[in-house]
């Protein structure tokens, strides 16, 4: 795999350190793009280092150079996608901070989907990214050291939610309002998985025709108008 033209000229003209880092960094970059086509073609099960490899156009060493082992190579890749997403989260959660209104609790919950909602072919066509993302979380669940991962890239995020939504549910004990997070976030992850999942008719409808929604904004406002449904609801 080479670095495009204009990008070694670029690199070049920085410096030989700096040339050095710059295509380092590309490299990296690409091997990361192609590692994410094959995983949301083929899942992780037919990820594996020579394939990516020989689609990338560089030897096995490279990509242990540059990622160490298989795992951490799929920690690179979710990493990747989740800390921006989990930032925008944040900053998207702040100004909700800032709302006197009554759609408070509906700006939390926009806040927590969209950002991961964008990754979806609701806007990317290929959905790669959040394949990926959901294959990821997929194995952790079902992994031992669930927690120390969890905890590591979602608790801070978790919390402040989980902080915002009980000022946004006075009524409801802090037991119900993580029952209600934790449905929140299984809804999200189902959703992830795009159009073709969201908008599949069941067989008991055969004549009837799906009809995907229309942009991602559409998609984002189906989910909060049910999570905030189902956040109100009161106790048994």
């Amino acid at each position: 795999m080479n670095a495009s033209k204009p990008a070694q000229q670029a690199a070049l003209a920085a410096g030989p350190s700096k040339a050095k880092t710059a295509l380092g960094e590309q490299t990296r970059t690409e091997i990361l793009d192609v590692a994410e086509a094959i995983c949301a073609r083929e899942g992780f099960e037919g990820l594996s280092i020579r394939a990516i490899a020989n689609v990338a156009g560089v030897n096995v060493a490279a990509i242990s150079y540059y990622f160490g082992s298989k795992r951490q190579l799929f920690e690179a890749m979710f990493r990747r996608r989740v800390v921006p997403v989990n930032e925008e989260r944040l900053a998207m959660l702040e100004q909700c901070r800032l709302r006197q209104d009554g759609d408070y609790l509906e700006s939390v919950i926009r806040a927590f989907i969209t950002p991961p909602m964008k990754l979806t072919d609701f806007i990317d066509p290929s959905g790669r990214p959040a394949l990926v993302v959901m294959q990821f979380l997929a194995r952790v669940f079902a992994m031992p050291g669930e927690d120390a991962f969890l905890l590591e890239y979602y608790e801070p995020v978790r919390s402040r939610f989980v902080e915002a939504l009980c000022r946004g549910l006075p009524d409801l004990h802090l037991e119900d309002v993580i029952w209600r997070y934790n449905l929140m976030v299984g809804a999200l992850i189902y959703a992830m998985a795009g159009t073709a999942r969201m908008t599949r008719v069941p067989q008991a409808f055969p004549d009837s025709l799906p009809h995907p929604p229309a942009s991602a904004d559409e998609a984002i406002n189906q989910m909060v108008r049910f999570l905030s449904g189902g956040m109100r609801a009161p106790k048994a």
